[in-house]
């Protein structure tokens, strides 16, 4: 239930905090005197729409923070856990929001820093709030439809019921796309054929190209290599230019040295470097000999080489900057030319799971139709009763169930309340035939009813006593009392007979202070609650006749209540 609701720098107020009790809680306090501001601040601390308007003059920022006890929400408790948010010590939940004037807004789950979408659905979990405006929600019966879901428990299975209408549109949707498309898959697999072909044709080998490059070099240089290769032998074997071949000067050279060691052995590593010398010069000779030998000036080869290369430049500018490329390339092609040519078949397995789905929700969604027309009869006996003891005994209330044209996630029908307000007039839809008192009636008895399968710990309900008078008001009074007995209850009224039922009384005025106009919350003592209701029932809280009426509403709550 709600704790606690500190307002800070908020409309007209400055800063105000007020403590709930459980049972009916009421507000009351002149025309204009600023109602509406404890249910708007609690809308906002609940995740509700923000303005900036909402900020008091003269400050940059409101905040807002209601405090609730968790007892007997173990499905919200996991869900928080789940979320990283945990109770504190005495088990309450702090939320937290902070409004700015740049629109910055920051929301709080006992102290830790939530997404706004998160803080607002905690809040849809903990207070319901129901006003003259809220009422035109009875008008939808899109809204007629989830309450009779919520009385009957019939939520879980509709849940089944749109899962598998979903997955359902779903599969639809994919096979449609496979149908659209089939000519333009066609020529895609055209295409990706055609390519596969030709890169398969041109027998790539990874490194190719590189290899290609380096012996067109060497065979548009042939004659050049081979001059240049024969010209360093005859330089190291054979001489050049009258003088000696390289390998004869060297040999000379380890003879001298030779002779020298005899004489100075120190000389010895020096004969060893000529000769290593000598073999290394040799060694490069025949190399030479060979290269110069392997050197062919080949114009055809040449060709085929120039060719090759072109071949890989065409392949290279249509799938890709290197031969690895075009071939990866061809191995994605492939792939998806196979995904391709399974088309006929993913088409067929498509429609047999359409038609099994389509099986799987006809067949829940006839469950669930039965056990609409199960919990309608008995939410129609419920609501009857309710509006008999809300002065409307007279009237008649029917669940009207319309199977649809096409599926949809809800099911196979619309639901709509219908209303005869008064023996002999026709049911019809809410919208169509009801004032506003009935309009506050009819939502009242099927609130009273919600209130015993609901989870909400915490009802508002904001002047639906607006336009009633006599026994009526005294029973919507009644009917408030009783779903406080089960709930907390929190009421803004203009009526006495309401407010004299309460367990917990707060009155709201305005006072001027230094100029600015202020809004004052104030918990009534049983003194207060005598002037207030006296005020209520004359506009005067001196009236003797008031003040004996007063008293007399007080003392029969305590009857009641007792």
């Amino acid at each position: 239930m709600l704790v606690s609701l500190d307002i800070r720098d908020f409309g007209l107020i400055d800063h105000q905090s007020i403590e709930f009790g459980p049972g009916l809680n009421v507000l009351t306090g002149e025309t204009g005197a600023g109602k509406s501001i404890l249910v708007e601040a609690l809308q906002v601390a609940l995740g509700g729409r923000a303005w900036s308007e909402y900020i008091r003059t003269g400050r940059e920022k409101a905040r807002v923070t209601a405090v609730f006890a968790l007892e007997g929400l173990a499905a919200l408790k996991e869900r928080l856990a789940a979320w990283g948010v945990l109770p504190e010590d005495d088990g309450l939940l702090i939320m937290s929001r902070e409004l700015s004037r740049s629109g910055r807004n920051l929301c709080r789950l006992n102290g830790q820093p939530v997404p706004l979408s998160l803080y607002r659905e905690v809040g849809s979990s903990l207070v319901d709030i129901h006003g003259q405006h809220e009422n035109q929600s009875l008008f939808s019966p899109e809204k007629h439809r989830d309450l009779l879901d919520r009385f009957g428990g019939l939520w879980p299975l509709r849940e089944e019921v749109a899962a598998l209408y979903r997955h359902w549109r779903s599969i639809s949707a994919e096979l449609e796309e496979w149908q659209r498309g089939t000519q333009e898959k066609a020529r895609r697999m055209d295409m990706l054929s055609y390519q596969i072909k030709e890169i398969d044709r041109a027998c790539l080998v990874p490194g190719e190209e590189e290899e290609l490059a380096r012996e067109r070099q060497r065979l548009a240089n042939a004659e050049k290599i081979a001059f240049l290769a024969g010209r360093c032998y005859a330089v190291l074997y054979g001489g050049s230019g009258g003088a000696p071949p390289v390998v004869d000067l060297l040999g000379g050279v380890r003879r001298d040295l030779e002779e020298l060691a005899r004489l100075d052995g120190e000389v010895a590593t020096l004969l060893a470097a000529a000769e290593n010398a000598l073999y290394q010069v040799e060694d490069l000779a025949r190399e030479l000999s060979r290269y110069r030998e392997g050197v062919e000036h080949n114009p055809l080869r040449l060709q085929q080489v120039e060719e090759r290369l072109a071949r890989i430049k065409e392949l290279k500018r249509k799938y890709g900057s290197t031969v690895e490329e075009i071939l990866r390339y061809r191995e994605e092609a492939a792939a998806e030319l196979e995904a391709l040519s399974t088309g006929e078949e993913r088409v067929a397995a498509l429609g047999s799971e359409l038609r099994l789905c389509r099986e799987e929700w006809e067949e829940k969604a006839r469950a669930l139709s039965q056990a609409r027309r199960q919990a309608a009869a008995v939410l129609e006996r419920e609501v009857m009763r309710h509006l008999g003891d809300l002065e409307m005994e007279k009237a008649a209330f029917r669940v009207l169930l319309e199977e649809l044209d096409q599926p949809s996630a809800a099911g196979r029908e619309r639901v709509e309340f219908l209303i005869s307000p008064n023996p002999g007039e026709p049911l019809r839809p809410l919208a169509k035939f009801i004032s506003g008192g009935e309009l506050s009636r009819v939502m009242l008895a099927i609130r009273a009813i919600l209130a015993g399968v609901d989870e909400l710990p915490t009802l508002v309900f904001d002047e639906v006593d607006t336009g009633l008078g006599g026994k009526a008001l005294v029973a919507v009074g009644e009917k408030l009392a009783e779903i406080a007995s089960r709930r907390q209850v929190i009421c803004i009224t203009h009526a006495a007979q309401v407010a004299s039922l309460a367990e917990t009384h707060w009155r709201i005025s305005k006072v001027v202070r230094e100029g600015q106009t202020l809004a004052r919350l104030e918990k009534l003592d049983e003194g207060g609650r005598l002037a207030e209701l006296a005020r209520m029932l004359s506009g005067q809280e001196e009236d003797f006749l008031a003040r004996e009426h007063a008293r007399h509403l007080l003392n029969l709550a305590r009857r009641k209540n007792s």
